[in-house]
């Protein structure tokens, strides 16, 4: 009996509590997204361009390649089904400009756990509609107009540039062992934080061709190209004998995977090939510059998994072309907030730094091809033999830097 009267006592409890929680409940939030969707369409040009980084032709030209993949499905009744596609594409470039998900939730009106739905589904479908990154190793006048947007940096001295290319590491989160099969170590970089690798390939106007997302942080750069769709090319000849691509000195040089000369004190005409090279070779940075720059994403670590960043990054660079399209590659074409972009950088100094191959990189390693220079001393005799050097200033600068307290 006593036991009855316990599990009575317990029950009726239990009904009084949910009839309590029924009562405090509070009632559904009503959403009025037309106005959310009113107010993202009558922003001025301005206003537009810096929340999304795109201008308005953009942005609607971005939405009709999309709208089809974000329309609600006929069986789907989850939060975000019926999230107008402008407001979906709306929260994504917000999330991929670098804003909270929380100000996201609030500002859009839509559920917190409805943002990274959304985010993840744009992401995908913008990755399945948009192809605007690739190198055309099998076009000849193509490649042909690659070379031209170089030969306007050096004002066609240096020919036969048709991409530069370099490695960048985004900071991110440290991995979880699972999804990187307990290889955690690898993905810390020598700059002393967790990190994800990138190798990334462009034009001279700062459009990315190829970017390559194969190995951890760790890997070195020589290593890390080795196993790009670019640096097979080359090696199967797919490329024609007269194009080259630039790199920098951590890489290995051919003829047709052009690095600097190496060392200080160099002969005028090594000197001058290495200053003719970086104005091709900077490109790459300047366009890693316009990334991060632009996608406030990457203002601070990346927490998500390891292919949800491989999805974001490909993503960016596809916005990001689509912008320089639509801006140009000048600096000040990127519509950010200053005081955004400060963090505090994080270090873990008790992280194993050792380098370590990831899955599918075995085959090759640093150095992987002989070192033929012939292409490299022919154009440092060409540009001998039109009589050109290093620019007085270019030498004035480098001095200015080895003399110290020069601006005091």
């Amino acid at each position: 009996m006593l036991i009855c009267g316990a599990v009575a006592a317990v029950v009726a409890n239990l009904k009084l509590d949910r009839q309590r929680a029924n009562a405090e409940r509070s009632e559904n939030t009503p959403r009025d997204r037309t106005r959310v969707k009113l107010k993202i369409l009558s922003m001025n040009p301005a206003t537009f361009k810096r929340n999304y980084r795109l201008d308005r032709a953009s942005f609607m030209d971005l939405l009709s390649k999309v709208t089809l993949d974000l329309a609600p499905q006929p069986n789907q009744v989850s939060d975000d089904a019926n999230v107008d596609p402008v407001i979906q594409l709306a929260i994504t470039l917000r999330m991929l400009a670098g804003g909270s998900y929380l100000d996201i939730a609030f500002g859009y009106d839509v559920g917190l756990s409805s943002v990274y739905a959304i985010f993840k589904k744009v992401l995908v479908a913008i990755d399945n509609n948009v192809d605007n990154i690739q190198f055309p190793v099998d076009c000849e006048q193509a490649l042909r107009n690659l070379e031209e947007t170089f030969c306007k940096i050096c004002k066609g001295v240096f020919r036969g540039t048709v991409a530069a290319g370099d490695g960048i590491v985004l900071r991110t989160q440290k991995p979880r062992a699972a999804d990187v099969h307990g290889n955690v170590r690898s993905f810390y970089c020598r700059k002393g934080f967790y990190g994800h690798a990138v190798q990334a390939f462009c034009d001279g106007n700062c459009k990315f061709l190829h970017i390559s997302q194969c190995v951890c942080a760790s890997t070195h750069d020589s290593t890390a190209y080795v196993v790009t769709a670019i640096s097979e090319m080359i090696e199967e000849g797919s490329l024609p004998k007269w194009a080259h691509i630039v790199l920098d000195e951590a890489y290995k040089c051919t003829n047709q995977e052009l690095c600097p000369w190496k060392g200080r004190n160099l002969p005028p005409e090594k000197d001058t090939f290495n200053y003719y090279l970086s104005l091709h070779r900077q490109v790459i940075e300047r366009a890693f510059g316009l990334l991060v720059a632009r996608w406030g994403i990457f203002w601070r670590p990346l927490r998500f998994s390891q292919a949800d960043i491989n999805l974001i990054v490909r993503v960016c660079c596809k916005l990001h072309n689509l912008c320089i399209d639509a801006f140009g590659s000048k600096a000040n074409t990127v519509e950010v907030s200053q005081h955004d972009k400060v963090w505090e950088r994080g270090t873990d100094p008790g992280a194993d730094t050792t380098v370590l191959w990831t899955d599918g990189t075995r085959r090759a390693g640093q150095g992987y091809r002989s070192d033929l220079v012939d292409t490299r001393s022919q154009l440092t005799l060409h540009l001998k033999n039109l009589g050109l050097s290093r620019p007085l200033h270019s030498k004035h600068k480098a001095l200015l830097r080895r003399i110290p307290n020069v601006n005091k």
